[in-house]
């Protein structure tokens, strides 16, 4: 997907259409739920972050340290039932209980550690979590992550820890 290149030419709203297009289930849910899920569904675009299980782990700092997503945001986000529903077939995926934690401290805690680290530090401003205007989605995505200072992961660091 285009959107998970730095240097994305591609408009905000391009980028979510793709996003959709490559995953209907994503779409279906956000038509559904509405703008909470898109909202969530934009930092996967503008982070550079997939919606795999793995994708979802990277996202986690850049939504908690590099937005200004409110506490009440999160926890409604959170507490939604289709959500909590995708985090359990999540973990169910990862395999069992014990798999799942060596895969939870060995690769997406460092993961996370190294994502704040070494990008969500040095972005510029916080990304408007529930503020995107119309004209943020008519710019494109390298603009808008030269604007914030957003510096995504690089396919072959993605790939190394898959």
């Amino acid at each position: 997907m285009e959107f998970l290149k730095q240097d994305c030419t591609t408009t905000l709203q391009e980028g979510l259409d793709e996003l959709y297009i490559h995953n209907p289930d994503v779409a279906a849910s956000s038509r559904i739920k509405g703008k909470s899920f898109q909202d969530h569904d934009l930092t996967h675009v503008i982070f550079g972050c997939d919606t795999s299980i793995r994708g979802e782990m990277i996202l986690k700092p850049w939504i908690l340290f590099g937005t200004n997503i409110s506490r009440q945001e999160l926890r409604d986000y959170m507490n939604d039932e289709e959500v909590k529903r995708l985090n359990k077939e999540g973990i169910a995926l990862m395999g069992d209980p014990l798999l799942f934690t060596l895969k939870l401290v060995f690769i997406m805690l460092p993961e996370f550690l190294v994502t704040w680290f070494l990008r969500v530090r040095k972005m510029k401003n916080k990304w408007t979590h529930s503020g995107i205007s119309d004209e943020m989605l008519r710019k494109r995505i390298v603009d808008l992550r030269k604007e914030y200072g957003i510096q995504v992961g690089t396919a072959k660091a993605r790939a190394a820890v898959d």
